[in-house]
């Protein structure tokens, strides 16, 4: 099932259940997947899903910052429901066992930190998390 078509589902699920700030957010998310047509780079679904997560989490850091709890407290709720929508991550231990192998079918020196970042991303990155992942690769290059 696509995020869209699961979008929708939850959408009608809120509507019928009144939940207010469920659909609000559920919403937003509608209109960023379908409108992912009208950007210059093609992006998917997920992608778009993700971006507005970041976009959340950027405004409760800058809100924190500020000293505005309730709006962090309202952005953080937000941000649960977007999250339902992304993709899982791998966890800390699967993301070492990853790195782990890919360090060990590629030979990279500490200097190589950024190459090895990246092509690791490219080939894993919808499935980890980047912070893990560039603390993995470190200790993993600084173990060799």
């Amino acid at each position: 099932m696509s995020v869209l078509a699961k979008l929708q589902e939850d959408m009608k699920a809120a509507m019928k259940s009144g939940q207010k700030e469920r659909l609000g957010v559920i919403r937003m998310l509608i209109s960023d997947v379908k409108n992912i047509d009208l950007a210059p780079k093609k992006i998917s679904e997920e992608e778009a899903v993700a971006a507005y997560a970041k976009k959340l989490r950027k405004s409760a850091e800058e809100y924190e910052k500020i000293g505005r709890p309730t709006e962090v407290a309202q952005l953080k709720a937000e941000l649960a429901i977007v999250e339902e929508y992304m993709p899982k991550k791998a966890s800390a231990e699967e993301t070492e066992k990853l790195v782990e192998t890919f360090l060990t079918e590629n030979a990279f020196t500490e200097k190589q930190m950024g190459q090895a970042m990246g092509i690791f991303m490219k080939k894993y990155g919808q499935q980890v998390d980047p912070g893990l992942v560039n603390g993995a690769i470190k200790r993993g290059l600084a173990g060799k």
